[in-house]
């Protein structure tokens, strides 16, 4: 009788040891994250089980993410530019991480930025059913709103070893003349783990492991222009642990040739400040006289900027401390335009010459308009849209070095090519076309 008393008491502690995670130990309106990034990436993320220990105390971490999260009608919307998040019914949470990219259509650099993402978080479900951000075009910085027809699940409560499900989620934005995407995202979560995971802030002995995969579909057009259609098959790993309202771990796995690829690795964490990367873009990539550039802040781990336009005769207007911000060049020259980026520990610089001048004639836009150059920023090849066997390419660094020529610029590995900006001069008998490139 005893043995079977004891049997039962540990059968009953080891299913309490699982643990369980429901809405209410998720986030709230208020809360702020701390994520920061590792440079681990070959640990084994993969291998679960029950009871399992993860032991991933030797993550080292490079940057740090801040996610917020906040109302959704405290995002910047009003009534009239997003009715559908000022209905409890349909949105009740809303987050934002401040990152910032970059997309590339026609040789112009489209920044996006202020990316918000919406949801409904209710007792069994949390969906995400909307989210916005801004894009930089030519000067003018516009708002992109998507509301999902079908949304995103990303999680059903309570989260218990074994549960799954599976969603359909997906939304068709069209700005006429500006910007058209229609994406769709299909998802399948396993908890397919339970037992302890340590990182580098700490021990979580009720975890939960969660597997995602997804499958991501996204054409995209701007300005009349097609972007190459994306499709995305990755996959998450989330440990998540009751005493936090958030994963206290994810891992980003991308599908390589039918091996899984870890390409991220973030862990719920303190706020720390890392050392700066500083980086910028500006679009248009050859603006004239009078005409408004847009610049894209791309550094990490900064909490302020500064930055200098080297054009003394704007007045005041020649610094900002914004952190995307516009500037008119009324004159033709070259500016070596500053961005300086600092944090409580840490300060970072850099200077990239905008040329103002017409650089590109009318048939050069014919030129330009055709083709495209993808992706960008990159980290190995450079592809374009629309090659013709006539073009010879110039690869240039922003201080005039010639870093490739030829006509086989798109069979070249550029991976050892020093992470920052770069322009793409391309011949076609007599005409000439240039391109802004980001190398990450």
């Amino acid at each position: 009788m005893k043995k079977l008393l004891l049997f039962l008491f540990f059968l009953s502690t080891k299913i309490i040891a699982q643990g369980t995670y429901t809405s209410s130990n998720y986030a709230v309106v208020g809360d702020t994250f701390y994520l920061t990034s590792a440079s681990n990436l070959a640990l084994d993320f993969t291998t679960t089980g029950t009871n399992y220990t993860w032991d991933f105390t030797t993550l080292t971490g490079t940057s740090q993410n801040t996610l917020q999260f906040r109302n959704p009608t405290a995002t910047g919307f009003n009534l009239f530019t997003f009715p559908f998040i000022f209905s409890s019914s349909n949105t009740n949470l809303s987050s934002t991480d401040g990152t910032s990219n970059s997309l590339s259509t026609t040789g112009t650099s489209i920044g996006v930025s202020d990316t918000n993402d919406y949801y409904k978080k209710t007792s069994s479900e949390l969906r995400e059913v909307a989210s916005s951000f801004k894009i930089g075009y030519n000067g003018v910085v516009i708002p992109v709103t998507n509301q999902y027809s079908s949304p995103d699940v990303i999680a059903t409560f309570p989260l218990n070893f074994g549960t799954t499900n599976s969603s359909n989620g997906g939304y068709t934005t069209s700005i006429p003349s500006l910007y058209y995407q229609n994406k769709t995202i299909a998802r399948t979560n396993l908890i397919d783990g339970w037992g302890t995971v340590s990182t580098p802030f700490g021990t979580f002995s009720n975890a939960l492991r969660m597997t995602t995969d997804i499958v991501e579909n996204d054409t995209i057009a701007v300005a009349g222009i097609g972007l190459p259609r994306v499709i995305r098959t990755s996959r998450e790993l989330k440990w998540f642990d009751a005493s936090k309202k958030y994963p206290v771990l994810i891992v980003t796995q991308n599908n390589t040739a039918g091996n899984w690829v870890t390409t991220k690795v973030q862990y719920f964490d303190n706020l720390t400040y890392f050392q700066i990367n500083a980086l910028f873009a500006y679009n248009p990539i050859a603006p004239t006289a009078g005409s408004t550039v847009y610049f894209q802040n791309l550094s990490t781990n900064g909490t302020t900027y500064s930055w200098n336009f080297d054009d003394s005769t704007s007045g005041t207007s020649n610094t900002s401390t914004l952190e995307n911000p516009n500037h008119i060049f009324n004159a033709n020259g070259t500016y070596q335009v500053t961005l300086t980026v600092s944090n409580p520990n840490y300060t970072a610089t850099i200077t990239i010459p905008v040329v103002v001048s017409n650089v590109l004639s009318n048939n050069q836009n014919d030129l330009v308009k055709n083709n495209s150059v993808y992706p960008n920023p990159f980290k190995d090849f450079i592809t374009f849209s629309n090659p013709n066997s006539n073009d010879s390419y110039k690869l240039i660094s922003l201080d005039g070095k010639i870093i490739y020529e030829g006509n086989a610029i798109m069979n070249q590995n550029f991976s050892e090519l020093t992470n920052g900006v770069y322009l793409i001069k391309v011949l076609n008998e007599g005409k000439v076309s240039f391109y802004k490139i980001i190398k990450n």
